[in-house]
C-alpha cells in the first residue's frame, strides 16, 4: 500500500504538471517568468513551494535532533525576519524587472548599473552557490526514500526525481513547477500536520515530550558562549539573504503587479503555523528514536513517521517528500539555465535563450545524477555554502536602493572577494568561535567597496529604484492589475 500512495501521488503530480501546459505560451518570457502574468496566489505558492524544500522534513528535524532547540530558532527566525524586508524589497525588484526586461538578478543588475562585469561576476556566483542546494534535493530524496523503506535503489531514486523535474521544466518551464506546488504543499501540510497528531496520540502531554527530549542533554534551551553565537549570527546574516535566492527572484519577476507581490509577503507568514508541529516531533524523536548519530539524524522525522502511521499514509508521505525534492530541482534546474542562456554565456539572442536553456536544463541534471551517486557526501557538504555566497548579493542590491558612488566593477570585485572569502573559510576548518562564516565574508565584500569608494570614486551615483519607480510603465498598470490579480 505504500508504493500504490506513493505512485499516486507522483502521477498526480506529472498530470498537473501536463495541465500546466494548457494556455502557456510559447515565448521565452513565458518559458522562463511565466509571460510576468501570476497573480498573489500563484507567486505565493511559487515561493513558498521553492523555498520550503526537502530540508523542512529532513534538515529540519534532523537539526534539531542534532543541536537543540538553537537549530529551530534559526530556522524559523531568518524566515519570519525576511518577510517584512521582501514586503518592502521584492515590489522595487520587480519594479526594476519590468524596467529592465528582466529575468534574473543579473539581469537587473546590468539594466540598472550597465556593467556587464557586475552581470557576470553576480550570474557565476548564482551558478556555483546554486549548484549545491539543488544538489541537495536528489541526495535528500535518497535519504527519504530509503527511509521509508520503500525498496528503490540510488540509481532508481535519482532517476524519478530527475525525470520528474525534466518534464516539468521541457513541458512549460515556470508554469509546471508552479503548479505542482499546489499538490507538493497540500502533501507538506499533511504529512506534517498527521504525523504531528499521530504523536499527540501517542504522548497527548506536550510537556513529557518535552522533558523526555532533555533526558541526557538539554534540546530545549541554547546555551551560552558558541551556541548562542552560531544561532544568532546565522540567524541574523540569512535574513539578509533569504531572498537573494535566483529562484526566488525568477518566482518573484513572473508576477504580473507589485501589489501582488506585497499581498504574498502579507501572507507568507501563515506558512510558518506549521513550524510548531514539526518541532513536536522532532522533540518527540529525540526519545523515540534514540541514538542517530551523523547524517543518520536526517531520518528523525522519516523514523518518526514509520513507527506510528499506518502503510498507505506512509506513503503519503514519501510522495510528499519526492515533490518537495522535484519541484525545488526543477525551479533550480530552470534558473541555472536561465543564467547561462541570459547572463553566463555573451550575445545570445532571446529567441536561442530558451532552446539553450532547455540543452543546460539537461546537462546539468545528468550530471547530478552522476554527482549524486559518484560524491554525495561532498555535494552534501557543500549545501552549507549557498547563503555565504549568494548572501553578498545585499550589497548591490542595497546600493540600488540607496545609491552612494561606487563604480559597478568595484562592485563585481567586492562580490567576488566575498564569495571567495566565504569558501576559503569553510574549507580552512575555522570555527570563529561560533559566528556564521558568511559574517566575515560579507565584511570583506563591505571593505572592498569601502576601498574602492575612496580611491576611485564613480563620477555620479546612479539613480536609486525610488527614483526611478517614477518613470516605469507598470506604475501606470498598477491601477488594472488591482483587479486581475488573484
Amino acid at each position: 500500500m505504500t508504493i500504490v500512495m506513493f505512485v499516486v501521488v507522483l502521477l498526480l503530480a506529472v498530470a498537473i504538471g501536463l495541465y500546466s501546459r494548457v494556455g502557456a505560451g510559447k515565448s521565452t518570457a513565458d518559458f522562463m517568468v511565466g509571460g510576468r502574468s501570476f497573480g498573489s496566489v500563484m507567486v505565493f505558492i511559487m515561493v513558498v513551494g521553492e523555498v520550503y524544500s526537502i530540508g523542512t522534513i529532513i534538515g529540519f528535524p534532523g537539526g534539531v535532533y542534532a543541536n537543540g532547540v538553537g537549530f529551530a530558532v534559526w530556522f524559523m527566525g531568518y524566515i519570519l525576519l525576511g518577510y517584512p524586508i521582501g514586503y518592502f524589497l521584492l515590489p522595487l525588484l520587480w519594479k526594476a524587472g519590468r524596467k529592465y526586461n528582466a529575468m534574473t538578478l543579473p539581469d537587473i543588475f546590468r539594466g540598472h548599473f550597465k556593467s556587464r562585469p557586475l552581470e557576470l561576476t553576480s550570474a557565476l556566483i548564482a551558478v556555483i552557490f546554486l549548484v549545491p542546494w539543488a544538489q541537495l534535493q536528489l541526495t535528500g530524496l535518497e535519504v527519504a526514500l530509503n527511509g521509508l523503506g520503500l525498496g528503490l535503489t540510488p540509481l532508481a531514486t535519482v532517476l524519478i526525481g530527475v525525470g520528474i523535474s525534466l518534464v516539468f521544466v521541457l513541458l512549460s518551464g515556470i508554469r509546471a513547477p508552479a503548479f505542482v506546488s499546489f499538490l507538493k504543499d497540500f502533501a507538506l501540510i499533511a504529512v506534517i500536520l498527521v504525523v504531528a497528531g499521530f504523536v499527540l496520540y501517542k504522548v497527548p502531554n506536550v510537556a513529557t515530550i518535552v522533558a523526555d527530549a532533555n533526558v541526557g542533554s538539554a534540546h530545549t534551551t541554547i546555551p551560552a558562549g558558541v551556541p548562542m553565537v552560531s544561532t544568532i549570527s546565522t540567524l541574523l546574516f540569512q535574513t539578509l539573504g533569504f531572498y537573494m535566492f535566483p529562484f526566488v527572484i525568477q518566482a518573484v519577476l513572473s508576477g504580473k503587479s507589485p501589489i501582488s507581490i506585497r499581498r504574498t509577503q502579507i501572507a507568507m507568514p501563515l506558512y510558518m503555523l506549521m513550524y510548531p508541529f514539526i518541532l513536536l516531533t522532532s522533540f518527540f524523536a529525540i526519545s523515540a528514536v534514540p541514538g542517530l548519530t551523523g547524517a543518520d539524524t536526517n531520518l528523525a522525522f522519516i523514523e518518526v513517521a514509520r513507527q506510528l502511521l499506518p502503510d498507505w499514509l506512509v506513503g503519503l508521505v514519501a510522495g510528499g517528500a519526492a515533490l518537495c525534492a522535484i519541484v525545488v530541482l526543477a525551479a533550480s534546474a530552470l534558473v541555472i539555465g536561465t543564467l547561462f542562456s541570459r547572463n553566463v554565456l555573451p550575445h545570445v539572442s532571446e529567441a536561442k535563450q530558451k532552446p539553450l536553456t532547455q540543452v543546460v536544463i539537461f546537462v546539468y541534471l545528468a550530471v547530478s545524477i552522476v554527482l549524486t551517486l559518484v560524491v554525495p557526501t561532498i555535494m552534501g557538504t557543500l549545501i552549507n555554502t549557498s547563503y555565504y555566497g549568494l548572501t553578498q548579493f545585499i550589497v548591490p542590491v542595497v546600493l540600488m536602493i540607496f545609491p552612494t558612488r561606487v563604480r559597478p566593477g568595484v562592485m563585481a570585485i567586492g562580490l567576488a572577494v566575498g564569495a571567495l572569502a566565504s569558501i576559503g573559510i569553510y574549507l580552512s576548518g575555522a570555527t570563529l568561535g561560533g559566528l556564521n562564516i558568511g559574517v566575515p565574508a560579507l565584511a570583506a565584500n563591505l571593505l572592498v567597496l569601502v576601498i574602492g569608494r575612496l580611491v576611485a570614486p564613480a563620477a555620479t551615483a546612479s539613480p536609486s529604484l525610488a527614483a526611478r519607480r517614477r518613470t516605469l510603465p507598470s506604475d501606470a498598470s498598477d491601477k488594472t492589475n488591482k483587479v486581475g490579480a488573484s
